[in-house]
């Protein structure tokens, strides 16, 4: 038709020839639908657990059956819940033919950085036409809500070991001695504690007879995190708080699997949560469903009251591990002075995470004074460079010397100040653990089992 315009005096041929071209096109389009495979003989289903772990690779399948008799060009994009990261931009979507009578599985990674409940959407398939004309497309309702726990694949790597571990064998095995739990008679021997003598068994025998003990190998664990405002901020991909938490968790297991009775607790401002220590590996998955949407908070935690809460909701001398940071004066200092408060009745355990990039920060060149005077020489080698190029130029590199030696004098200043709080608490008769957050976990349980066989308690 167009063409008709340009060249009037061909204007009747070039209609006809439209039109022959437009019938042949939807006759092409009539036949190309008929033998195109429908998207009926297309399905798809979704393989996902019901609760993944924040922080890590979760694998998800995609099973697509195909029953048509030619093969198909297809793309497939599922709908994931919003704020999970895929793996990989391929996996966003996925480019692949399908084969008659076959299936495909289609498999990529999420990684949740935010506990929480979410919804998978749908699975969209496109596919191209047998002829290539056009794209058909069909949408599987595949809804599906999940939960994103803490690091569960840690707990479950963790339940492994400890299964299998020698140390827990050791801790199992009952010792006698001065203890609570009857374990036996034997006959009196000089120097032992009249007042263990069983007087029945002396009768029925006529000589002295002794009860023995199992000495106690239950501990009182009460495990509490700060959700206050310095546990908010990230620390390699995670927030502090969910670090913390998920080093908690991995305590928690490790105190069940010895039989022990662990309580944990959330706080900010004020108490989030409190479980009462109790017993039984079945506590664990009451201690996950319950930490699963406690989130940290902008508030400042007082801690000397906090602490004297938990403690005084205590029955019995506990170990009370607080999982918290230093990073800034005022709150290390009521951290400080509630962690005191609990000894000696308590031993308080204080876990704290190391900041690499401060460390590095800090270290970079050893001191202030060297990072102060190579950041002059760099500053003046750039102002010497730049002084017949551009005076705007000399004035962003003495500002970025600047800013180089504020950073690190920063760094240096928060490292001190958290050294000085650190040996405070040591001084003070306060267990303390100061390590990167990737140790976190492995370093905490090393030191619970630690004080467990040294009967600190």
């Amino acid at each position: 038709m167009a063409g008709a315009a340009w060249w009037p005096h061909f204007a009747s041929e070039l209609i006809k020839l439209g039109l022959a071209i437009d019938i042949l096109l939807a006759i092409a389009l009539v036949i190309e639908y008929q033998i195109t495979p429908k998207p009926s003989s297309i399905a798809a289903a979704r393989q996902v657990e019901d609760r993944l772990s924040i922080g890590r690779d979760n694998k998800v399948s995609l099973e697509i059956t195909y029953k048509g008799t030619a093969p198909l060009r297809c793309e497939v994009k599922d709908d994931v819940p919003a704020g999970m990261e895929f793996d990989s931009i391929r996996a966003q979507i996925f480019r692949t033919t399908l084969k008659p009578q076959e299936s495909i599985s289609l498999n990529y990674n999420l990684h949740p950085r935010k506990r929480g409940s979410y919804t998978f959407g749908k699975t969209n398939i496109r596919y191209l036409s047998l002829l290539g004309l056009t794209w058909r497309e069909l949408k599987v309702d595949l809804t599906r809500n999940i939960k994103v726990y803490s690091d569960l694949k840690a707990l479950h790597d963790l339940s492994v070991k400890l299964s299998h571990s020698s140390e827990l064998g050791e801790l199992h095995q009952k010792k006698r001695g001065q203890g609570t739990e009857f374990a036996s008679l034997r006959e009196y021997a000089v120097g032992d504690d009249s007042k263990a003598i069983d007087w029945n068994a002396t009768a029925r025998r006529d000589r002295p007879v002794l009860r023995t003990y199992e000495t106690e190998q239950e501990q009182r664990l009460l495990i509490l995190v700060d959700a206050g405002r310095m546990m908010v901020s990230d620390l390699e991909g995670l927030t502090r708080f969910d670090r913390a938490l998920n080093a908690a968790l991995c305590l928690a297991l490790t105190g069940l699997s010895h039989n022990d009775q662990v309580g944990i607790g959330i706080f900010a401002d004020k108490p989030l949560l409190y479980l009462p220590p109790k017993r039984g590996n079945i506590y664990m998955n009451r201690i996950l469903e319950a930490t699963f949407s406690v989130e940290a908070k902008m508030v400042e935690p007082d801690y000397a009251g906090i602490l004297a809460y938990f403690a005084s909701a205590q029955k019995g001398r506990s170990l009370m591990v607080v999982l918290t940071d230093l990073t800034d004066p005022t709150g290390s200092q009521a951290l400080l002075s509630g962690l005191a408060n609990l000894a000696p009745r308590h031993l308080p355990f204080c876990v704290t995470l190391k900041d690499r990039q401060v460390l590095e920060m800090a270290h970079a060149t050893g001191t202030v004074a060297t990072a102060g005077h190579d950041a002059s020489e760099n500053a003046s080698e750039s102002a010497n460079e730049t002084k017949t190029k551009n005076p705007e130029l000399k004035g962003a590199a003495k500002r970025r010397a600047v800013e180089t030696i504020y950073k690190r004098a920063v760094a240096i200043d928060l490292l001190n100040q958290r050294e000085i709080a650190l040996s405070t608490l040591t001084r003070r008769g306060c267990l303390v653990l100061d390590c990167p957050p990737q140790d976190l976990s492995d370093k905490l349980v090393e030191k619970y089992l630690e004080v467990k066989a040294r009967a600190r308690l």
